[in-house]
């Protein structure tokens, strides 16, 4: 199932970081549900410290009476009150110990209550010293006040831990502030301390003064307004006093009663405990602050779990989705991949191919290359033909023919082309639209196209492919075909430009020889310098063409006409753009030559003049204008042979001569072989001294009754009215003159410092009376010159 990388990283990509979410949230869900169990360690320490409060401060309380007692010695009802207060407290305190499973680390802070009762009935019966009984209550509130490190520091909770510190160091605070309200009690009633409460003092105020600054070090002036913590100025200048006067051991003053510090120290008692009271508030409003943020962590952590385990239910299904249409989606890509390859290879030929039917042929076989694709032709509107892989299927389809060509049958193609469009049929079997519809399933065939073929925006052809795969042709492998069929669509519109490029050019090789003709032309630019001659007008002129090449006409001019002559031929070559007329021009050798003269002027698409043509005739050497058309009209130009016009006159003759002296005439046709080749390479001038030379080396060789003509461009031929009395005799000589005429044109080694490469294919035919015409003679030794040829040129063959 898992075929290809593509799917794996698709799976890797969703699926993990998926999973890792999830397993986050699940992380902070169980990180928030710890945090909540914290909240009940927040309440537990608050229950705890409060209870240890509430101990300590009875203690405190029931020192203070303790020391009263002790210092009036009279009957004191609210000891045993505050007593039995503190045993309450005390009793509370184990409750809740057990309550809150502490029993194991209390136990190291575990006053024993005998031991206190004890403590009490000594107090009672003056049975110890005051500073005993000082010692004594220390110990136990030094002892809760450490216990309270049983407490749990909550490992979130920074700032109710803090709060919960300061509380520790207040209450530290508050009970040094307690022993030294006692203590003062008993130097204001004994008027001096002994050596041991004097240690306690000082020791105390060292403690009293390091809990005080830790605890407003801790806490901002606006912090400690916020609790309603004020200064007791009063309280502060007696005690201040008080202390001076304890430490430099001076006896108490007697302007400071007891009952006044009794009424002051209450005062400060109270204040300190309304700072406690705001502190524990404070941590209460801390600890249910930090519950409630706790209980919004955890609910957002739950819905965050929740929506990240929907998530996954819900790509669970995507994924499911993915892997059933992974394969689907595979194959798909894969087809495409495949199509564009045969479209690649497709170009590489394209390129290369100037054949309409190789290429069509070469499109089926490629396209067959796809083993998707079941069979494919192409339909050649213009030539009504089938292109297609040999075989059953394309005998079938040749068959149907007739209905492609009809136009009033209705069929798949016609449709494609009176529509210009593709046609796409994804379910073969669903209706009756193909030859092979009733055999789709022996062939295979589950759907199939048709591709309109254009040139030039005009349909040519249709493209038909047939497909083993339903729904094969997709938007994608038609736009894929379209693609085809456009590249297709160019190499057709190549091929015609190229066609019409050759045909151009052998126009311009035509006309390039009509330049070269015996008919003296030239050619300039619109300033009238001369930029083209030709060799027949330098030869009638007697100029070279370096001599002529870039100079003005103006240098022939002979002074014969007059300066409106001038006039009229320039204005008619700008009003008309010709000019036709006699002109009189002086030769290089001063000889005034008439010529009939014929002046164009050539003008690009926007109608402006770029050139002019100038073609002469030289009438000077002919007697009469009838002598010069006669000879023009029998004898060929650049030879001065007789043409086909005059050949076939003197043939006439030559049957009526044989017929009539009972003897036997005959034609040799000779053909220059590689003529095409020498013009090409070397230059029409070359190929035309190969010509005057050709005619010269024949004329050497045959009798001069004899007729040599220049009936083409590279063809000769040599009539002999009179070659033997008999057919043998004839062909014998014949034969031999045919001979010398290939040796002596075989001779022709070189032309004008050119190696020759032409030599000549040479056709005889005989003739003896007048069966045969004048222009089938001709046909036969033309006949025997193209066997000649075929048997590897420079060869001598008889029509037979």
């Amino acid at each position: 199932m898992l075929k290809n990388t593509l799917f794996l990283k698709i799976i890797i990509i969703f699926t993990l970081p998926a999973l890792g979410i999830l397993y986050f949230s699940s992380v902070l869900v169980l990180e928030k549900v710890e945090l909540t169990k914290e909240i009940d360690d927040t309440y537990d320490n608050l229950t705890y410290l409060k209870s240890v409060e509430k101990l300590i401060s009875n203690f405190e309380e029931e020192r203070d009476l303790s020391v009263k007692y002790f210092l009036l010695r009279n009957e004191f009802p609210q000891l045993e009150k505050q007593q039995n207060e503190t045993t309450k407290s005390y009793n509370n305190l184990i409750n809740i110990v057990k309550n809150l499973n502490l029993e194991s680390k209390f136990n190291q802070f575990k006053i024993d209550i005998k031991k206190i009762d004890d403590f009490r009935n000594k107090i009672d019966n003056f049975s110890i010293s005051i500073d005993e009984v000082f010692e004594g209550y220390n110990v136990i509130n030094r002892v809760l006040l450490n216990s309270l490190s049983l407490m749990k520091p909550i490992k979130f909770a920074i700032e109710f831990n803090t709060d919960l510190s300061n509380v520790v160091d207040f209450l530290n605070f508050k009970e040094a502030s307690y022993i030294e309200k006692s203590i003062i009690k008993i130097y204001l009633e004994e008027k001096k301390l002994d050596d041991k409460l004097y240690d306690i003092f000082l020791r105390n105020y060292s403690i009293q003064e390091i809990n005080k600054d830790s605890f407003y070090n801790v806490h901002s002036l606006s912090s400690l307004q916020n609790f309603n913590i004020k200064f007791n100025e009063d309280y502060l200048n007696k005690i201040f006093i008080l202390r001076n006067n304890i430490k430099n051991k001076i006896e108490k003053n007697s302007d400071f009663k007891f009952e006044d510090w009794e009424y002051i120290s209450n005062e400060n008692i109270d204040y300190l405990s309304n700072i406690y009271n705001n502190l524990i508030y404070s941590i209460e409003k801390t600890a249910m602050k930090y519950e409630d943020d706790i209980i919004v962590e955890r609910n957002k952590s739950l819905i965050f779990l929740f929506v990240c385990f929907s998530t996954l239910i819900s790509l669970l299904f995507v994924l499911r989705n993915i892997i059933f249409n992974e394969q689907k989606s595979f194959y798909k890509v894969q087809k495409h991949k495949e199509i564009y390859e045969l479209l690649n290879q497709a170009n590489k030929f394209l390129l290369k191919t100037f054949d309409k039917k190789r290429l069509y042929s070469n499109i089926c076989e490629l396209l067959l290359e796809n083993e998707n694709l079941q069979f494919c032709f192409i339909y050649d509107l213009s030539d009504k033909e089938i292109i297609a892989n040999e075989g059953k299927l394309k005998d079938k389809i040749i068959t149907q023919m007739d209905k492609y060509h009809d136009k009033t049958k209705d069929n798949i193609i016609s449709k494609t082309i009176k529509w210009e469009t593709n046609i796409i049929i994804n379910n073969f079997k669903e209706k009756n639209i193909s030859v092979f519809y009733e055999n789709a399933d022996e062939l295979n065939i589950n759907s199939m196209a048709t591709f309109p073929i254009k040139k030039f925006n005009q349909i040519v052809g249709t493209l038909v492919i047939y497909s083993n795969e339903l729904n094969f042709f997709d938007q994608e492998v038609e736009i894929l075909f379209d693609k085809l069929v456009n590249d297709v669509t160019h190499c057709l519109e190549k091929i015609e430009y190229e066609e019409i490029r050759v045909k151009q050019e052998d126009e311009l090789r035509l006309s390039s020889y009509a330049f070269e003709s015996s008919e003296p032309m030239i050619i300039t630019n619109n300033a009238g310098e001369i930029i083209k001659v030709n060799q027949a007008f330098c030869t009638t002129m007697g100029y070279t063409r370096e001599e002529i090449l870039g100079k003005n006409p103006r240098i022939f001019k002979s002074g014969h006409q007059n300066s409106k002559f001038g006039d009229e031929l320039w204005n008619s070559l700008r009003i008309q753009g010709f000019w036709s007329g006699e002109v009189y021009n002086r030769k290089a050798n001063d000889e005034i030559i008439p010529l009939r003269s014929t002046i164009t002027a050539i003008k690009d698409k926007d109608g402006k003049i770029t050139h002019f043509l100038g073609q002469y005739i030289d009438i000077g050497e002919q007697k009469d204008k009838e002598k010069v058309l006669e000879y023009q009209a029998t004898h060929d130009n650049l030879t001065g042979l007789p043409n086909r016009l005059l050949l076939l006159d003197r043939i006439e003759h030559a049957i009526t001569k044989v017929v009539r002296h009972k003897i036997v005439g005959g034609l040799i046709f000779i053909d220059l072989d590689n003529f095409k080749e020498v013009n090409d390479t070397l230059g029409h001038d070359i190929g035309d001294a190969l010509l005057i030379m050709v005619a010269k080396k024949i004329a050497e060789v045959i009798r001069d009754e004899d007729t040599i003509a220049r009936i083409g461009g590279d063809e000769f031929i040599v009539l002999i009215d009179n070659i033997g009395n008999n057919k043998i005799d004839a062909k014998t000589n014949i034969t031999n003159l045919a001979e010398k005429i290939k040796n002596v044109l075989n001779g022709i080694t070189h032309i004008e410092g050119h190696i020759n490469v032409s030599t000549p294919s040479i056709g005889i035919t005989l003739f003896s009376d007048s069966s045969v015409s004048v222009k089938d003679i001709i046909k036969q030794a033309d006949t025997a010159m193209y066997v000649a040829k075929k048997q590897g040129k420079n060869a001598i063959e008889f029509f037979d």
